[in-house]
């Protein structure tokens, strides 16, 4: 039987991996500022689970007549005309866009709260629902209930839906509605520890995303136990939950 689980596993020992062996030509200091290894780290493993008629780069989308601002990691289809392309860096429309992704070394409070306010701005140009997510390689937050990370999350609802601090912990925003453990719950985001998949459900959550976008219908069974692997779901292992409209 297949070892999903491990395969998940992977992906993150991949990433890290690669993260650290760039970081052993460049400082702790000089990582944080040089941000653009980490996108093109993410970017690499990206293009290796997306299908078909997908491509990554970075750039801009403009809607008529906005522009955002520039975005870390744009994933979108290649069957519709981009307004200017050159190597990796693109101008795209909106509705080519499957998803934006703003990429952190590591998040502390107030870097969350600027990438947040930063992806739920460029969301809003867009205009329209897509996987709107910010990765992050590392996490320094002690505290997910912190009220002034609450406030800026609450101001992105709907718009930011899917957060990854570091390789253990997972925020995801439920549109529709998150499984129930309690019949009388009503949160929208919820918070999973799942140690060392935070990754990999990361991006199974972006690439199921662009099936359902690009197929109108929901992923093969198959493919769901491999995207998420965790017996009984990843529900068993929420730590947390946020009341949005009531911070």
């Amino acid at each position: 039987m297949p070892n999903y689980i491990e395969y998940q596993q992977s992906i993150s020992r991949e990433l890290i991996s690669v993260k650290d062996r760039v970081r052993n030509f460049i400082d702790n200091h000089h990582w944080g500022e040089d941000g653009r290894y980490k996108e093109i780290i993410l970017s690499h493993v990206l293009r290796q689970h997306l299908p078909k008629g997908v491509s990554v780069g970075t750039g801009f989308v403009v809607n008529n007549g906005n522009i955002t601002k520039q975005i870390d990691i744009i994933v979108y289809r290649d069957d519709i005309p981009l307004l200017f392309k050159q190597d990796d860096f693109v101008i795209a429309t909106a509705e080519c866009v499957l998803g934006i992704i703003e990429v952190k070394s590591r998040v502390s409070t107030q870097v969350c709260r600027d990438a947040i306010r930063a992806a739920a701005d460029n969301g809003r140009i867009i205009d329209r629902r897509i996987f709107n997510g910010i990765f992050a390689f590392e996490n320094n937050l002690t505290n997910l209930q912190n009220e002034n990370l609450l406030n800026v999350l609450n101001d992105a609802v709907g718009i930011v839906n899917h957060i990854c601090f570091g390789k253990d912990v997972f925020l995801k925003y439920w549109d529709a509605g998150m499984p129930r453990r309690n019949p009388h719950e009503n949160h929208n985001y919820a918070v999973y520890r799942v140690e060392d998949l935070a990754f990999g459900y990361f991006i199974s959550n972006l690439v199921e995303d662009i099936y359902i976008s690009m197929h109108g219908q929901q992923i093969p069974e198959t493919l769901r136990n491999m995207f998420y692997p965790i017996e009984n779901t990843k529900e068993a292992h929420r730590i947390s939950t946020i009341d949005i409209g009531e911070v």
